[in-house]
């Protein structure tokens, strides 16, 4: 458990669905916070403002979806740069000894 605080994987992903309930929860009204913290979202500015108001709620369904798999993403990404950072300290290390 203690591995699992110590990674970004689980501090984004955490943050992540911090937003989607502020969002279910009415709190976020215009869509902002979700809109501004989903990469995805804010590339295809064209197309979801083309097809938004068709799809509705499976719309919203998509933007809470694609919010965690980003963030899941950006935090397994630093994850592993992290962790071939230690790995590359620990080997020139041992190479000195």
């Amino acid at each position: 458990m203690k591995k699992l605080l110590l990674t970004f994987r689980f501090w984004f992903a955490l943050i992540s669905i911090l937003i989607i309930v502020q969002n279910m929860l009415g709190w976020d009204d215009k869509n902002l916070l979700l809109y501004f913290t989903t990469l995805p979202l804010l590339f295809a500015n064209e197309w979801f403002n083309i097809n938004w108001s068709f799809l509705g709620d499976n719309m919203l369904l998509f933007a809470y979806v694609c919010n965690f798999v980003t963030w899941y993403i950006a935090g397994l990404l630093l994850d592993l740069l992290l962790y071939r950072l230690v790995a590359r300290r620990r080997n020139n290390y041992r190479n000195f000894k």
